[in-house]
């Protein structure tokens, strides 16, 4: 794993500190507990690289407990392109808040009820009275991949 000089310069920035760290007894207990704690993790991973990978993955779906997204949070909660979204907003079939100094920001709710327009009806549902046979049923949107593209 390589270091770019920016987190060299903060690992030394932080190590400054360590001699008052290590100064108290029960500060070496707390480190050591999560050094041990850090082995663990690694035993369950198998390598550091695989760690932090995890956690980044993880990272990157945080976004599906907000309340309110970013374009690109956006675009892959609804699994369509930004350039859709913003085509959306454009012809004002989807709100957007618009806070002074950000981007567009997008109401999770909103998202949703915008993507379920879209829904088409299936072939029972055309057929005859399927309102019995298939109750509305609360439907919850899962993020799909897509390309990274930038945003606005």
């Amino acid at each position: 794993m390589e270091f770019s000089s920016n987190e060299i310069l903060k690992l030394i920035e932080r190590a400054s500190g360590i001699p008052d760290f290590l100064s108290k007894k029960t500060d070496i207990e707390l480190l050591l507990g999560k050094f041990q704690s850090v082995e663990e993790y690694l035993a369950r991973f198998g390598s550091l690289d695989e760690l932090v990978t995890f956690f980044k993955r993880f990272e990157e779906k945080m976004f599906m407990l907000k309340t309110f997204l970013t374009t690109e949070e956006a675009s892959k909660f609804v699994g369509v392109s930004i350039f859709t979204l913003r085509e959306a907003v454009k012809k004002m079939q989807l709100p957007v808040y618009t806070p002074p100094g950000k981007g567009y920001l997008f109401f999770r709710e909103d998202l949703e009820t915008w993507l379920r327009r879209f829904r088409n009806p299936s072939r029972e549902e055309l057929e005859g009275d399927s309102e019995a046979a298939f109750p509305p049923v609360n439907v919850h949107v899962t993020m799909h991949d897509s390309l990274s593209q930038k945003q606005i």
